[in-house]
């Protein structure tokens, strides 16, 4: 019994080895080639994806709610005119002080009407909305509040409330100016309809990718 525990375990940590060399290994080939996954999605995916935004953007109008491209979308939306290759979401911005103005039951059944399933995370500030008949896609709803003191709006969510409200110290506040949401807001194409974009162009961008607006980032190892 003793020799046969002793085999089971020499040849559990064996594999055990073996399989973190094999890890690291092809961590390491695949950091050198380049090649580890294809980050370009489907037409059809993508066509999918920009309809739920589409769906999600028209909800969203019904209850004259302030909203418009941000992060990853409005960077689709700024070099390709649709979302980027690789993306499996869509984000866009809203206004907190315009939401809770709203009864919440109303906002949930508005999109269980179309089909559509919210949900919202508050340690984010962040609502989810979903189709049950396109699994992968989702659309992200950041919320955003007016900063009285700075005079910035910056993100919400439980895990932001304890910091201080400064925003050159605190970046995961992701603050920006007003100015840049004034109404009406711009309107550009994004996958074939026509959705709202903050004013100034890239201005957003230089808020939120402080370090390198400047450049595309794809994915790690993306191609």
């Amino acid at each position: 019994m003793r020799i046969t525990l002793t085999r089971i375990l020499s040849t559990f940590l064996i594999s055990t080895v073996l399989l973190i060399f094999w890890i690291v290994l092809r961590e390491t080939i695949n950091q050198n080639t380049g090649i580890v996954r294809i980050c370009k999605r489907s037409e059809e995916f993508q066509t999918d994806l920009h309809d739920l935004a589409f769906r999600t953007h028209s909800i969203l109008t019904k209850f004259a709610l302030t909203h418009f491209l941000c992060y990853g979308a409005l960077w689709g939306q700024i070099r390709l005119s649709k979302t980027l290759p690789w993306e499996t979401d869509v984000e866009i911005c809203v206004l907190n002080e315009e939401i809770t103005a709203i009864e919440e039951a109303q906002i949930y059944r508005a999109f269980q009407k179309n089909g559509l399933i919210i949900q919202y995370i508050s340690s984010d500030g962040v609502y989810t909305i979903t189709d049950p008949t396109f699994e992968e896609g989702r659309i992200e709803l950041y919320v955003f509040e007016l900063n009285i003191m700075t005079q910035m709006y910056k993100r919400i969510g439980w895990k932001r409330r304890v910091l201080p409200p400064d925003c050159k110290a605190m970046k995961s506040l992701e603050c920006f100016p007003p100015r840049l949401i004034m109404p009406p807001l711009p309107k550009k194409e994004f996958g074939g309809y026509i959705f709202p974009v903050p004013r100034e162009g890239i201005e957003l961008q230089k808020y939120h990718y402080e370090l390198n607006w400047w450049k595309e980032v794809k994915p790690t190892n993306c191609f």
